[in-house]
């Protein structure tokens, strides 16, 4: 029968052995490390992509108070207290022509259609005078765009001046979406940040910009048919007022807005390959006894014509 002593070592033995099969046994961390992705801009030049982007925003007015609004105010009124909708929707191609030493990406973007529809207390507005003519020079006239690997727009020149005015959205944007890429390697969870130029066109003559502060988040990663796809969720808020104090019609307005959504971006072949937003908008004009609340909410989505 075994003493106690040799009972004592043989436990001693047993615990070293384990302690030595622990220590050679891969780590919780190693085992459950989160791969990572390296979301950036294809370099392979000659791609080319072609995306339909729609925009449709819906507002309202409404008055409280006692007072008697003045007659810019009451103008106001009259146009949006039965509400207002606008939709555009254009389609575009982009062809990577060159990629600098340092990375910036070059794309001739070329616009295909643009369409405006717009409705009024229920009648349709009638597009900007000049909306023909400009839509034809944006159609036949093309642009180059230069971008980071992480997609982020550096620089537009335009192929003709006037084209500036009807394809601004695009190049507040960063190309219709206001989706921004990690500058380095990211894991499923990770969030960044950035900012973004929302462009407001409630008619020809009301236009402006909201700067939003924007936290993105790798939500997950998932099997597209030619390989992995990022679904990256966007979320933000009113950071700063540009343009849109002094309207066409002469109101100051204060604003807030939130926005929310997500884009999908084609991890091998680096692209986009859609994407969907929404962005709530509340203004405030309170002058005289009188508050002038305008209430909107608009939808934005891209959609890659040519997946395959």
């Amino acid at each position: 029968m075994a003493t106690v002593a040799t009972l004592l070592t043989r436990w001693r033995r047993f615990l070293a052995v384990g302690a030595l099969l622990v220590g050679a046994s891969p780590g919780p961390a190693a085992i459950a490390q989160a791969p990572t992705y390296d979301l950036q801009i294809s370099d392979q030049v000659g791609a080319s992509n072609r995306y339909r982007l729609t925009f449709d925003i819906r507002m309202r007015a409404e008055i409280q108070g006692q007072g008697q609004p003045d007659e810019r105010a009451e103008r106001l009124i009259a146009m949006l207290s039965e509400g207002m909708t606008l939709r555009t929707a254009v389609e575009y191609e982009q062809e990577l022509v060159g990629v600098a030493p340092d990375g910036l990406r070059t794309f001739e973007v070329r616009w295909r259609d643009y369409q405006f529809t717009g409705e009024l207390a229920g009648q349709e507005i009638p597009p900007p005078a000049d909306y023909i003519s400009l839509t034809r020079e944006l159609l036949s006239q093309s642009a180059l765009v230069r971008t980071t690997p992480t997609g982020r727009t550096v620089e537009v020149e335009y192929s003709h001046p006037r084209l500036a005015g009807l394809a601004r959205s695009f190049e507040e944007t960063d190309g219709g979406m206001p989706t921004y890429l990690p500058e380095g390697p990211v894991s499923v969870g990770d969030r960044w940040t950035g900012a973004a130029k929302i462009p407001l066109g409630l008619s020809s003559g009301m236009a402006g910009n909201l700067t939003l502060e924007l936290t993105h988040t790798l939500e997950e990663v998932r099997e597209g048919p030619r390989g992995p796809v990022a679904v990256i969720a966007l979320a933000g808020k009113y950071s700063q007022l540009e343009g849109v104090e002094e309207t066409a019609l002469g109101v100051p307005l204060r604003m807030e807005a939130t926005l929310t959504g997500s884009s999908q971006f084609d991890i091998t072949r680096g692209r986009f390959v859609g994407g969907h937003y929404q962005l709530d908008m509340f203004a405030l004009h309170a002058e005289g006894g009188v508050e002038i609340q305008l209430i909107g909410h608009a939808d934005g989505s891209q959609e890659l014509l040519n997946a395959r």
